[in-house]
Formats: C-alpha cells, sequence, structure tokens
C-alpha cells in the first residue's frame, strides 16, 4: 500500500513540474547504487501510465577496479531480467588526463558522465522521433547537501536553490522524495543494489559533509536534510522567476558594452547584483572569480561620480559614466610585467607567499621530501609536483608565445594558446591567467590544468606544493 501511495506521489510530481510527455524517450543513468536503481525500478513499473520509452545508460569510469566492474554486471544483469535495453560506455580514456594531471578526478568524472548521456540522449532522440529526457536519481536529501555544501563555500540565491529539478533534458523525478522513502521502495521490491565504497571516503568534501555535518544536523531534527532539499526545491522557484525578471531587464538596460542606469535606479539592490550577474556572464566565462563583492562593488557604483571605476579580473574594469556603466578592457593599468616572479631555492625552501594581481588571492610556494605513503590532495588549488623534474628556476607570470603544457603520459604537447582555445577561455581572460613555468613549460596554469611532466610518480623524492589562498587563509 505504501509502495503504490509513493509511487503515486511521485508520478504527481513529474505532472506537477512537467519533466516527461506521453512518446517521451527516457533515459536513464544508472551507477548500480540504491538511487539510481530505485529510479530504473520506478520508471519501469509506470511506464505504462507515463507513456514512455525506457533506456538504460551505465557509465564505467575504470577507476575503482573491480568493484567498478562488479556494478557493471550489476547494471547488466538487471536490465536483462526487466528487459530494458542497456549500453555500458566506459569514460576511462577519457579521465586520463585528470589522473595523470592530479586535477579533480571527482569533477572530470561527473563532467564525462554527463557528456556521455547527453550524446546517447541525441542519438535516440534521432531515432525515435521523440524527445529523449535524462532521468538523474538525486532525491531530496542529495539536494539539501548541496544547498548546504553551497552555503558552506559562500552562495547566493542561485547556490541556495540546490539541483533544479529540470534543466534542459535532464530531470529528476525524485527530488520531492526522502533517502528513506527511496530505500523503503527498494526493500518493499525486494531489490539489491550495489554500494561504492568511495561514498564513505571522508577525504571528499561532499562525503565528509554528508558522514560529519549532516548527522549532528540530525539529532536536532532527524528529516534536517529532507526540510533542506525541499527548502531548497522552493527557492528553486523563486530564483528562476527572480532571473527571468533580471533578464528582461538586462535586454531593456544594455546597449552593447553600455549598462544603463536609468531602467535600474528603482529596482532592489538583490535584482540589480542579479541583472550585473548576467551582464558579466557575457564577459567571463563561467564566472569563476566573480565574487559577491565584485557585483556589490558594481552595484554600488551606479550611485557614484562618472569615471569612477572597479577593477575586475582578467584585465577587465568597470567604469561609472554619464548614462551607466560601461566595461572596458585591458584598461586596469595592470601590464603583464605586474606578475613576474623568479623564485630562488631559499625562497622554496622557506616558504613563499605573494599576492594575485586583481584577484584578491596570494599564492604559497614551498617544498618537502616526500614518502610515498604521504596521500597527494584533492583540491582545486592545491598542487603537488615533482621538484626534480624542474630544470630551470621556476617564474610566475603571465602567459608568452611558445608556452606549452603536456598533456599526455608519452609526452604529448599543447600550445597554452591551443588549449585556451579548446578550453573556450576568452581572450582577456587567457593575459590573467597566472602561470607557474620552468621556461617555456607550463607546470601549472593556475584554476585550470597542470602539466602531466610534473606529476608526482614512483621516482619523485621531493615535492613542489603550490596552493591558492585567500587573504588571511591558511591551510
Amino acid at each position: 500500500m505504501q509502495q503504490a501511495k509513493w509511487e503515486e506521489s511521485v508520478c504527481r510530481f513529474i505532472e506537477q513540474e512537467d519533466l516527461i510527455h506521453p512518446g517521451d524517450g527516457v533515459l536513464v543513468g544508472v551507477s548500480g547504487g540504491a538511487d539510481s536503481v530505485a529510479l530504473l525500478r520506478f520508471l519501469w513499473q509506470m511506464r505504462d501510465r507515463l507513456g514512455i520509452c525506457l533506456r538504460c545508460i551505465h557509465v564505467e569510469h575504470g577507476i575503482r577496479g573491480q568493484e567498478s566492474l562488479r556494478d557493471q554486471y550489476f547494471v547488466e544483469e538487471l536490465c536483462r531480467d526487466l528487459g530494458i535495453e542497456e549500453r555500458t560506455i566506459s569514460v576511462k580514456d577519457r579521465l586520463q588526463d585528470a589522473v595523470l594531471a592530479q586535477t579533480a578526478v571527482e569533477e572530470a568524472a561527473r563532467e564525462a558522465r554527463y557528456a556521455v548521456l547527453t550524446q546517447e540522449a541525441e542519438a535516440w532522440e534521432k531515432e525515435l522521433g521523440h524527445p529523449v529526457r535524462i532521468a538523474l536519481a538525486h532525491h531530496a536529501g542529495d539536494n539539501g547537501e548541496t544547498m548546504l555544501f553551497h552555503l558552506v563555500r559562500g552562495t547566493g540565491l542561485e547556490g541556495m536553490r540546490g539541483m533544479p529539478v529540470k534543466r534542459g533534458r535532464i530531470i529528476r523525478p525524485f527530488l520531492s522524495s526522502s533517502r528513506a522513502q527511496v530505500e523503503a521502495y527498494l526493500a518493499g521490491l525486494g531489490q539489491t543494489y550495489c554500494q561504492d565504497s568511495t561514498n564513505t571516503d571522508i577525504h571528499y568534501d561532499r562525503n565528509r559533509l554528508r558522514h560529519q555535518v549532516m548527522p549532528e544536523l540530525q539529532k536536532i531534527n532527524a528529516q534536517a536534510g529532507d526540510h533542506l532539499g525541499r527548502e531548497a526545491l522552493y527557492l528553486g522557484q523563486v530564483a528562476d522567476y527572480i532571473r527571468q525578471v533580471a533578464k528582461d531587464l538586462l535586454a531593456q538596460s544594455r546597449q552593447g558594452d553600455l549598462l544603463l542606469a536609468e531602467p535600474l535606479k528603482d529596482q532592489p539592490s538583490f535584482l540589480r547584483c542579479q541583472v550585473l550577474y548576467l551582464w558579466l556572464a557575457a564577459y567571463v566565462a563561467g564566472l569563476r572569480d566573480i565574487s559577491t563583492a565584485h557585483l556589490e562593488a558594481l552595484d554600488q557604483l551606479f550611485a557614484a561620480q562618472t569615471g569612477r571605476r572597479v577593477e575586475l579580473p582578467y584585465g577587465l574594469s568597470v567604469a561609472r559614466t554619464y548614462e551607466g556603466l560601461e566595461m572596458r578592457y585591458g584598461d586596469s593599468g595592470l601590464e603583464k610585467e605586474d606578475l613576474c616572479h623568479t623564485f630562488s631555492a631559499e625562497e622554496i625552501q622557506e616558504g613563499i607567499r605573494i599576492p594575485l594581481p586583481e584577484t584578491g588571492k596570494y599564492i604559497e610556494v614551498s617544498s618537502f621530501s616526500y614518502d610515498p605513503k604521504m596521500e597527494i590532495p584533492r583540491k582545486f588549488y592545491t598542487k603537488w609536483f615533482d621538484y626534480d623534474k624542474i630544470k630551470n628556476a621556476i617564474q610566475l607570470r603571465y602567459r608568452r608565445k611558445g608556452d606549452y603544457l603536456t598533456v599526455t603520459a608519452s609526452g604529448g604537447r599543447k600550445s597554452l594558446q591551443d588549449y585556451f582555445v579548446n578550453e573556450k577561455v576568452s581572450r582577456w581572460e587567457r593575459d590573467r591567467v597566472p602561470l607557474l613555468c620552468d621556461g617555456d613549460h607550463v607546470i601549472w596554469a593556475v584554476g585550470y590544468r597542470i602539466s602531466t611532466y610534473y606529476k608526482v610518480d614512483d621516482h619523485t623524492k621531493r615535492i613542489l606544493k603550490i596552493q591558492i589562498l585567500e587573504e588571511n587563509e591558511n591551510e
């Protein structure tokens, strides 16, 4: 009875959020874990009611050895038993660069997984002649954790929304359901699933939040995670409304590189900041280094005298003009020579911290002896390199002609220019990306990737440690 009641509530949520229409194809990403297995079983049970065609994709990352293969075989067998068409696609080769470069493997795996699902959905849509949705199994507890994670890192309303119920072809039918409801559904079906051992590894920030922070909140209220997740759903609706209003205001206010003050002067500050955020998105890919402080400074610029301006990352600046705010390129007065430091051996041995222009951040460089028992950090802005592979004095600078990265274990090179083009880094950003260099060989394009050549291996004796820190921040 409870099983049928829950199925009905999820179907109502799907209809309320307009996630699926009769005739649609639904491609389910199934890892073999409890949530994705429950989603597959639910959609299979409801396929006639929803009027959908169903397929399954299992993405095999190849980074958990035999456990990863166990999950693959489990998903294949489950789909055979249910009569669901299934494909297993390996992304192991796509992840090699991230593994070798010691970049965020978890993020690289996520990107590879989404790329596979999107590619398969697009191909099936052409074959089916109907829209194809990608169904993911995130539930209210996951959404609550995401919301809390964003809050801890610092976010605005957009981050407080957690995960959207629908974005493009991606849908999340379980976002209004709790983890307990999903697990109870599986128990009612007598359905087994796989356990991923990495989900308990607290070296990952999200796992640390899940296993150390959330239990403390649940001592206050056992449903804390689910309550946060449902609040995130509500805030998502608020964020969508505000974003649409801001888009309309931006369309009225923008004239080339000028943002007119008149249409925005009577709007509340939070809405002007949302307009400013959308405006900046046209100039800075990903808005990686645009902070709330930048947005607040730009908002205050509306009330400033003509000629005042705010400096932004990547050589951009915004000036107050008679009509409003004007975006200017390379007009900050900071030349490339303003970032050119050659590190001495003594500085590296003792440890040195120097400021990065325009960012409000510092770079800290140090060295130490390496013990293979040490665990290499998985942090985006902390990198370890094999110090003894570096041939020249290490320089911190901006790009120059001839700079290159090593991108494969066999020594394959890619020019920095080509790398930036492939990553869609805007031309003004390229001139403001800090580089750690060994001659023309880029050790690390800060905020992007490292050169494979300098990765730590079995022969490493000494570590060059590089960190990017906020002002007054310690490790």
